[in-house]
């Protein structure tokens, strides 16, 4: 009799059901989405946080004298004061001349002579120009225009309060006789008061312009622009049309504009865009805003998120800058003047320091290689606005050869 044999057949598996597959992918999605929203959302805040700061820190116009007196005299040696304060302070370990204000004194400080840093603190040892000098203990400022109070008090040269008109109102300006028919109109820095253009009013004075230093709208105390915002030159330029018709009032037949910072934007602007500047000769440009929007990328560059410790992404500064176009209206076209070099015409000197953390040199650099038939480029080792305090003596020289260059 034979084996009887029976085949055995593997149940096929069960299958998953369907549910749990909906459920899993269901779950997914949502993660995802609400993963892509947390991002979204973060990216939103952080577009928005950082057009934030771009007004706080480019936009808004100063209601007040800043803080003071933040350093501090920690030793007074025979010609030489060793002045302490925050490693990253912006005004400590600057090299060349450099003014010591302290309250009821004011002195000019020659060079740096040492600079070193111990527990995050900075101690800048400093030679001590004529006269005395702020006790140990003191609190001081370092102030980078080198001179304080007008020209009679900073620098004894005799000089008159005048008043100009603009469209939004009148406005203070100092007024230094020469004995030429062109005049030098002296433009100041987003913030920094006239003292600023004090350095290189004795070269003018010498060379016989009479010299017109000048405040505009959104100045300390002075009327503000209409947007409430520094616009870089897309409206201050008006203020400097209208001092320049103030010169030409009193005698002027021309003019050479100087310019520091985003009174370089606002001079250039006014070389774009003013029925006068056919009568500008020069223009005289340190450390000078070409580009408000490549500015504001450099200075995004350098600059951490508030939690993590890289930079601010470039993606991050693109949002944050479309942000403050609606935000705040600003117009990034009308003050990208390295864009409008066709309408230039003045012979252009300009100053600029490859340790500029605040101005980007490379902006400098490409103005001079769109027009290498007016622009002049000084290069200098020195920060924001320094290349005179750094190497005054070759500072002037450069000046008095190209105004030279004109005759």
């Amino acid at each position: 009799m034979g084996r009887r044999t029976s085949s055995h057949r593997t149940p096929p598996p069960e299958p998953r059901p369907l549910k749990k597959q909906r459920t899993l992918v269901g779950t997914t999605v949502r993660i995802v989405a609400i993963v892509a929203a947390v991002l979204v959302a973060a990216f939103g805040a952080s577009g928005f946080y950082f057009s934030g700061v771009l007004r706080d820190g480019a936009l808004a116009p100063p209601t007040s004298e800043p803080d003071t007196f933040e350093l501090e005299v920690v030793d007074a040696a025979a010609g030489t004061l060793s002045i302490e304060g925050p490693e990253d302070h912006d005004q400590m370990d600057q090299p060349g001349i450099q003014g010591v204000a302290w309250a009821g004194g004011y002195t000019t400080s020659p060079d740096l002579v040492r600079s070193s840093v111990t527990d995050g603190a900075r101690i800048d040892v400093r030679s001590l120009g004529d006269g005395p000098g702020p006790a140990v203990g003191t609190p001081v400022d370092l102030d980078p225009f080198a001179y304080r109070g007008d020209p009679l008090e900073a620098l004894g040269i005799e000089y008159e309060n005048v008043t100009y008109s603009s469209d939004v109102g009148n406005f203070p300006a100092w007024f230094i006789p020469g004995t030429s028919d062109t005049w030098a109109i002296v433009v100041h820095g987003k913030g920094a008061p006239r003292e600023e253009g004090l350095r290189i009013i004795p070269t003018l004075r010498d060379l016989g312009y009479p010299i017109l230093v000048i405040t505009y709208r959104n100045d300390i105390g002075e009327v503000r622009d209409p947007s409430g915002y520094h616009q870089f030159g897309k409206t201050e330029w008006v203020d400097v049309a209208a001092a320049v018709a103030y010169a030409e009032e009193n005698g002027a037949s021309s003019h050479i504009l100087v310019g520091y910072s985003m009174g370089g934007a606002i001079v250039t602007s006014y070389l774009t865009r003013s029925p006068l500047r056919n009568r500008t000769v020069a223009a005289i440009l340190d450390s000078p805003v070409f580009s408000f929007e490549r500015t504001i990328d450099f200075q995004a560059s350098r600059t951490d998120l508030p939690v993590l410790p890289i930079r601010v992404p470039g993606v991050v500064t693109q949002f944050a800058k479309w942000i403050s176009t609606w935000r705040f209206d600003v117009d990034w076209k009308a003050t990208d003047y390295l864009s409008q070099t066709a309408e230039l015409h003045a012979p252009m000197l300009v100053f600029h320091g490859t340790r500029d953390t605040s101005v980007p040199y490379a902006t400098s650099v490409e103005m001079a290689e769109l027009r290498p038939d007016i622009v002049t480029l000084v290069t200098t080792d020195a920060s924001h606005t320094r290349s005179w305090n750094v190497d005054p003596d070759a500072y002037e020289t450069a000046v008095e050869e190209f105004l030279a260059g004109l005759e």
